[in-house]
């Protein structure tokens, strides 16, 4: 239920659904207005950072928003209600089987982020998995134009030169890379 300083000022069925919320925000002494995305009534959002003898699983993807594309890791929306350890590794399987064709083992949570948390309401799960790099890779996604194997090493690089360049897949990169030598 919506606090009364809450309005909801745009609705679409979708899919996905989405809800166009304001707000006045009142804290330490200051006061402004916010707005307030909500995608799929909130249900989290999951991100597959799926490795496979030093390369990652990758697609690269039309986004109209930004008028572009992009080399992202698989990403999709979760379970809705699905905050759950079990339900992110089920969403995480259902999603890079859609976009790459390809079936990981030994998943695992890396962390979570938050693609805009001034404007969208939700977060992703981020999960790791192991790939076997002989499997041949084929989007099942009508969304996606193409899936690559990335050298790990060959990161760093294409993050300078824009190719990787949209936020969940630069912080769900910054999460893996982080835990990988533990």
């Amino acid at each position: 239920m919506a606090a009364e300083s809450q309005k909801l000022v745009y609705s679409w069925e979708g899919p996905p659904k989405l809800e166009l919320w304001t707000e006045e925000v009142s804290r330490n002494g200051r006061s402004w207005r916010q707005h307030r995305l909500v995608a799929q009534d909130g249900t989290p959002g999951v991100v597959v950072v799926g490795v496979a003898e030093g390369h990652f699983a990758m697609v690269e993807h039309w986004r109209p928003a930004a008028g572009r594309e992009f080399l992202e890791f698989p990403r999709g929306f979760g379970t809705p209600g699905g905050m759950a350890e079990d339900a992110a590794i089920g969403d995480a399987e259902r999603e890079l089987l859609e976009e790459t064709g390809l079936q990981g083992r030994n998943f695992h949570i890396l962390g979570s982020v938050w693609a805009d948390s001034s404007l969208l309401q939700g977060k992703a799960t981020v999960v790791g998995t192991t790939l076997d790099r002989t499997a041949p890779g084929a989007p099942n996604d009508n969304e996606i134009d193409a899936f690559r194997w990335v050298p790990v090493d060959r990161m760093p690089e294409l993050m300078a030169s824009g190719a990787v360049a949209d936020g969940l897949t630069l912080s769900a990169y910054a999460l893996w890379n982080a835990r990988r030598d533990r």
